[in-house]
């Protein structure tokens, strides 16, 4: 466990710097919450350009390149190159950073950083590990958390009524479920609880005919907005749904830090590090179904989802 670096004189503020994508930089809203009560200021976050509406929703945190201020310290929390230029970048009178295996310190980043720290992830849920490692209190994690996007942020097709949003891309195609199986459960929840049906989804060539296939199929009422969405008008749909159904990406830690009920597929990978479990928030595991190491997303049925999404609606999901 780390606790925070003491200066000679009270910090004035701090910096978190990270260079992962949006879910990644979601589960790091704790983080904020934290180093913000240690500092009484906002954290200056400085991610990628694309996600300052992201940060803008975190309610203790700031634009960091909008900061004209030398922090007292900074902490970077991931350790390849690309995250240690962007720390070269920010003014900081110490600079940490945060691995979470010995194998991951290189000699070069003494070029970038005044200390690295080793702290072993010990399979947990990231932002949890990212709480604990910094001196957090354990007992007092709560998962992230974001405000609600305003309303001009609304894509202009987006449904006013009750929706299930369902978002079957992430950046890793191997996360992907079968495009027959995510018709057949849109159309089984759209007959049984007359809700509209929206789709979300990435826009690199993978995530675009993935989400085509599964337009083929889908209910022919489908709200389509696949590859149409700004990262804002993402956000708002998100956080306006009645219920999102997703595999394990962007959209479930979303949800998640906007108390939207989810039901997030999990496939070759472990929900354990990238899910919080609470009644409304729920992982289908595909190492539940199949044998294979890693196991496809494929493995899990349709059933499963459809037993998981009528739990989370009995344990008062759905109704915000």
């Amino acid at each position: 466990m780390i606790m925070d670096p003491a200066p000679s004189h009270p910090p004035q503020s701090c910096a978190l710097v990270s260079d992962k994508q949006l879910g990644d930089i979601t589960l790091l809203e704790p983080l904020t919450r934290l180093l913000s009560s240690r500092t009484g200021t906002p954290c200056s976050l400085y991610v990628k350009e694309a996600f300052r509406p992201l940060v803008e929703l975190m309610p203790s945190a700031v634009w960091g390149p909008d900061q004209k201020t030398t922090h007292a310290y900074s902490w970077t929390t991931h350790w390849n190159s690309r995250a240690s230029l962007m720390t070269r970048r920010v003014r900081a009178r110490r600079k940490h950073l945060l691995v979470n295996q010995e194998r991951h310190r290189h000699w070069w980043h003494r070029l970038f950083f005044h200390e690295t720290h080793v702290v072993s992830a010990e399979s947990q849920y990231w932002a949890f590990y990212f709480w604990r490692a910094l001196g957090g209190d354990t007992s007092a994690f709560t998962s992230p958390r974001l405000t609600l996007p305003p309303e001009e942020w609304r894509h202009p097709d987006l449904p006013h009524g009750d929706y299930l949003l369902v978002n079957p891309t992430a950046a890793w195609p191997t996360k992907f479920w079968e495009p027959g199986l995510w018709a057949q459960v849109m159309k089984q929840i759209s007959a049984e609880k007359g809700m509209s049906v929206v789709m979300t989804g990435g826009g690199t060539p993978e995530e675009k005919e993935h989400c085509a296939r599964v337009v083929q199929s889908a209910p022919s009422s489908l709200v389509n907005l696949a590859g149409r969405t700004s990262l804002k008008q993402y956000l708002h749909a998100v956080s306006r749904a009645r219920l999102v159904l997703c595999v394990d990406g962007s959209a479930s830690h979303l949800a998640q830090a906007f108390d939207v009920p989810v039901v997030t597929l999990f496939g070759p990978v472990y929900p354990v590090r990238w899910h919080w479990p609470t009644p409304r928030h729920v992982a289908v595991s595909a190492f539940d179904f199949s044998s294979e190491i890693p196991p496809p997303c494929s493995a899990v049925p349709a059933a499963a989802v459809l037993e998981a999404f009528e739990k989370v609606l009995s344990q008062g999901g759905g109704s915000r």
